[in-house]
């Protein structure tokens, strides 16, 4: 069944130069006509008729092929090529055969009037679109030609919706379409083969797709694992520096508050921490130094003062307890900065 039509007809009024070139062209005559279309894959009749409502229609889709971009023109012989004019509007003049009709405002190009002023071409065949019933919708950027052909031509190009329904039917504006068929946006008809083809594919894409979240799951899993292990070797390694310290008597195992800030150290900078450990003295040297120390004859009640790095500890983890988001490069300088006698060594 025909959809829609795309007819290149001639008609038999010759456009007559007396002068100068026409403003305008009988575009169509009124009236009814028979041509030749084309209906499953062969040649039928199909009734056009050329009413004043058609005008409408006509404007319109002028307007849609401006919107788009395009100047709509005629050409010579419907060769898609040099422009003998440009169709500036449509309007109707009235029932005549010769001067009626659908009419076309025309500004002719130099070799368009000079084609008709010459007298090489008589003619004009227009291009336009119908629908099934035959009723003219609109035209395209090329809306006909200069001809030389007899009087009257049935139509006999005509080509099927298919084949101008994303091309020639853009020009057409929505609501000159018929409302059961919304030929702009309807999706070519697939074969049943095209189908199969199609259906493998977005088997194969899901299939794709799900492969590839499948490994985006397992990388994130990876990654997680990574930084789990790594967690759990930086722990290891702080626990190692604490006992380490501990066992050579340079942190005191009951000593919470100083364990928990040497470990807040080290889990900031391990290298300072490990570098600030080798740096304190061993606890079980310093408490014997303070057990054997001599007392002086002048002061009896005093014995030897404590080793400097020892308060110096002290000062960072007092500062660490306060502020356990504190790195411990600067816990140090806070600790420096506040007692600052106590790091005068």
């Amino acid at each position: 069944m025909i959809t829609f039509a795309k007819i290149n007809a001639s008609y038999g009024n010759e456009i007559h130069v007396e002068g100068s070139v026409p403003s305008d062209i009988q575009w169509m005559p009124s009236g009814e006509h028979t041509i030749n279309a084309s209906k499953d894959g062969k040649p039928t009749k199909l009734k056009v008729t050329v009413t004043e409502d058609i005008i409408d229609s006509l404007n319109k889709s002028l307007e849609e092929i401006k919107a788009q971009g395009f100047d709509t023109y005629i050409d010579f012989n419907h060769s898609d090529e040099n422009a003998s004019g440009w169709v500036q509007g449509f309007f109707w003049g009235g029932d005549d055969p010769e001067t009626g009709g659908i009419r076309a405002k025309v500004k002719w190009s130099a070799e368009g009037a000079e084609a008709l002023k010459g007298g090489s071409y008589k003619r004009f065949s227009p291009t336009f679109l119908t629908d099934a019933k035959g009723k003219v919708i609109g035209t395209t950027p090329n809306a006909g030609g200069l001809v030389n052909r007899p009087a009257f031509r049935e139509i006999a190009a005509v080509m099927a919706a298919k084949d101008i329904s994303t091309t020639d039917l853009r020009f057409v504006s929505a609501s000159q379409l018929p409302p059961e068929s919304n030929a702009k946006t309807k999706e070519p008809t697939m074969s049943e083969d095209e189908k199969d083809k199609m259906e493998k594919l977005e088997a194969e894409n899901k299939e794709l797709r799900e492969a590839m979240e499948e490994l985006k799951a397992k990388y994130k899993a990876t990654e997680e694992e990574s930084e789990k292990v790594k967690q759990e070797a930086k722990d290891r390694s702080i626990n190692d520096l604490v006992n380490a310290a501990v066992t050579s008597g340079k942190l005191n195992a009951k000593d919470q508050k100083a364990i928990e800030s040497l470990k807040a150290i080290a889990a900031s900078d391990m290298e300072n921490a490990k570098t600030f450990i080798e740096s304190m003295p061993s606890q079980v040297n310093a408490k014997v130094a303070e057990l054997t120390g001599r007392i002086t004859p002048n002061n009896p009640d005093q014995i030897t003062a404590k080793n400097p790095k020892d308060l110096m500890f002290a000062a960072v983890s007092e500062i660490r307890a306060k502020n356990p988001a504190l790195s411990g490069e600067d816990a140090f300088r806070l600790a420096r900065e506040s007692q600052p006698d106590v790091f005068k060594a």
